[in-house]
C-alpha cells in the first residue's frame, strides 16, 4: 500500500520551503475524529435496518465507536424501530377510506375510461409537446 504521507510530500516537494509547511508528525498519524464527520439520518437509518453494504457498513461501526452523538442517534432509531414493529396494524377510519375512494382517477382535461396510447376522436393533439 502506498504511504500517503509520502505522496503528499511528493506532491509539494516542487513548492519553495517557506511557501508550504508540511507537519512531518501529522502526516504518520492516524486519521483523527473530526466533529463535522458524521453519519447522516439516511445512513443511519440504513444502518439501523440492516440495509448497507458490507464496506459502508464497517465505515459507519467505525465511526460508531467514536462518536458519541451518532451512537445515540443510532439507539434512538433503534427504539423507533422497534416502537413501530411493535405498533400493530394501522386501521384507517371508514369515513377516510370513503373519501379517499372518491378522488377522480383522471385529471379533468383527460377523458375517462381512455386506453393508454388511445387518442380521442376530436382531432385534438393530445400527447404532444410544443416546440420551444
Amino acid at each position: 500500500m502506498v504511504d500517503p504521507g509520502d505522496v503528499f510530500r511528493r506532491a509539494l516537494s516542487w513548492l519553495p520551503p517557506n511557501f508550504v509547511s508540511v507537519d512531518q508528525a501529522a502526516l504518520g498519524a492516524p486519521r483523527q475524529f473530526s466533529s463535522t464527520d458524521h453519519l447522516s439520518t439516511e445512513a443511519i437509518a440504513a444502518y439501523v435496518d440492516g440495509e448497507l453494504p458490507m464496506k459502508p457498513h464497517l465505515r459507519a461501526a467505525s465511526h460508531l465507536s467514536m462518536c458519541p452523538q451518532c451512537s445515540a442517534e443510532v439507539d434512538v432509531q433503534t427504539q423507533a424501530r422497534g416502537a413501530l414493529r411493535d405498533s400493530g396494524p394501522v386501521a384507517a377510519p371508514s369515513a377516510l377510506m370513503g373519501l379517499l375512494a372518491q378522488i377522480p382517477q383522471s385529471t379533468p382535461d383527460e377523458p375517462a375510461g381512455m386506453p393508454d396510447g388511445e387518442q380521442p376522436d376530436d382531432g385534438s393533439p393530445r400527447g404532444r409537446r410544443k416546440r420551444r
